[in-house]
């Protein structure tokens, strides 16, 4: 009797001691240094906006945040590396919006559906942009010359799935016929259109700011459906596309994700703390001087929202293009727009 009265007792003080250590887990969160990973390499646009955001990050969660580029594959080998991790809020997913069409261009089984959205970061303004010595003066005379010589046309972007391309096959979608050129990246698209080459691009306004100011390029339309208070001075695509504006906003923003099964507590935990490290005064200051726009004032439902909705146009757009391996419809994804 009393072998199995003390056996009861250890069995009733190991299952207190899980309980406890489960509980204690969860309340000292965080309790070791956190890692910040993201799908590109050093250098770029995301790893700069990444790189101001850790350090107030670490400050406000209580632990070190360090960032692990991990490149490859549009953002997938980054992804696909978070999502092989723990869900215990260690290994957070600094992520870009090529995560919503893994699926479609069959780069990974990954999709936002398998993720929680701690916080949208920011989102960089989308100009289109021809050579200063361009004969085009305002976007009208382009989207003119366009439907005159279908085809003919040429317009530089960096690679397949990125904004660039998918701000064309929308012009497309639209009726506007243009010639497409990848050009391996950014930087490299730009210089196409500063040399001629091409005859207009879709640039990020934090990258070709000093272009615009130096005389090596003019803008002729922001990717808004509204004027927009970076470039008041630059009218908005749909003031000559208006059927663009059930696309729109159409945004390519940064977004901090973290695993889908990750507790509660911890989430929150992290959204507390990437809340305080957005509204600190040297975040703003980062996002003024690189005339980036904020995006931390959406939801997580209204996040939830929005990929959504960017998710079933690009990859729509991106299929019916035949620049897509998958169709959407196979992953649930119903179009947007009939």
């Amino acid at each position: 009797m009393k072998k199995r009265f003390f056996i009861l007792i250890i069995l009733l003080a190991v299952i207190l001691t899980g309980c406890s250590s489960e509980k204690e887990k969860n309340e000292e969160y965080p309790r070791k240094k956190i890692n910040l990973v993201l799908g590109w390499a050093a250098g770029g646009i995301t790893d700069r906006v990444a790189r101001v955001y850790a350090p107030l990050l670490e400050e406000y969660i209580g632990q070190p945040v360090t960032v692990i580029n991990k490149e490859g594959a549009s953002g997938a080998i980054g992804t696909e590396f978070v999502q092989a991790e723990q869900s215990d809020g260690y290994t957070l997913l600094f992520s870009a919006e090529t995560l919503a069409n893994f699926q479609v261009l069959d780069t990974s089984d990954l999709s936002f559906d398998d993720f929680e959205a701690i916080d949208m970061i920011i989102q960089d303004l989308k100009v289109i942009v021809v050579p200063d010595n361009s004969k085009y003066k305002d976007f009208g005379e382009l989207v003119e010359d366009i439907k005159k010589s279908p085809g003919k046309i040429k317009m530089s972007y960096s690679g397949p799935g990125a904004s660039g391309h998918l701000q064309g096959l929308l012009l497309q979608e639209l009726g506007l016929d243009v010639s497409m050129t990848p050009y391996g990246g950014g930087n490299a698209a730009m210089i196409s259109t500063i040399n001629g080459e091409v005859d207009f691009t879709f640039g990020n306004y934090g990258t070709i700011k000093d272009y615009l100011q130096a005389g090596d390029l003019r803008a002729l339309a922001t990717f808004t459906e509204d004027q927009s208070d970076v470039l008041p001075h630059v009218p908005p695509m749909t003031q000559v596309l208006s059927e663009a504006e059930p696309y729109l906003p159409l945004y390519f923003p940064n977004v901090l994700l973290v695993k889908k099964d990750t507790p509660e507590d911890i989430v929150e935990t992290i959204r507390a703390a990437s809340k305080k490290a957005l509204d600190d005064p040297r975040w703003e200051k980062f996002v003024e001087d690189q005339s980036y726009t904020r995006m931390d004032y959406l939801s997580k439902d209204e996040i939830d929202e929005y990929w959504k909705k960017y998710t079933s146009i690009t990859s729509w757009l991106l299929y019916d293009a035949g620049a897509a391996t998958n169709n959407p419809e196979d992953f649930g994804i119903n179009r947007f727009i009939e």
